[in-house]
């Protein structure tokens, strides 16, 4: 029995602690999804031309705080849009884009994981924008 417990607390100390998930990388936009669980209605106009307009789009995130936007166009090569710097907070629940002159955004994370990043970027209320890791 005792060496029984000495194997138990041997193995629980040799537990992996949970890998560490960074935003760090870049991110391509891929769909959106509802709160509600309910698919998207790309067949109604507006929708679609949003997701549509969306198509392209990639976040990049680096180790020294700098948020970059670029754009991809089916008949143009990427295009830079934007760099600024962010702050992820602590419980890794909020991306804070540092604005000059005007108040910074700050965008609800709703999943971050190796692969996937979900956020709301437009405080929506009903859907939020799926991003996959590219790199």
């Amino acid at each position: 029995m005792k060496y029984l417990i000495y194997v138990l607390f041997f193995l629980a100390s040799c537990k992996q602690k949970d890998k560490e998930v960074s935003i760090v990388g870049k991110w391509e936009y891929q769909k959106m999804e509802t709160y509600s669980g309910e698919p998207i209605d790309l067949a109604n106009p507006t929708i679609n031309k949003l997701h549509e307009d969306q198509k392209g789009w990639t976040f990049s995130f680096d180790k020294k705080n700098i948020f970059k936007v670029t754009h991809v166009k089916t008949d143009k090569p990427e295009e830079f849009v934007a760099e600024q710097p962010y702050e992820l907070t602590e419980d890794k629940k909020t991306v804070i884009l540092k604005n000059t002159g005007r108040p910074d955004d700050k965008f609800s994370i709703i999943e971050l994981s190796d692969t996937l990043l979900k956020i709301n970027i437009f405080y929506s209320d009903k859907a939020y924008m799926v991003f996959e890791r590219k790199n």
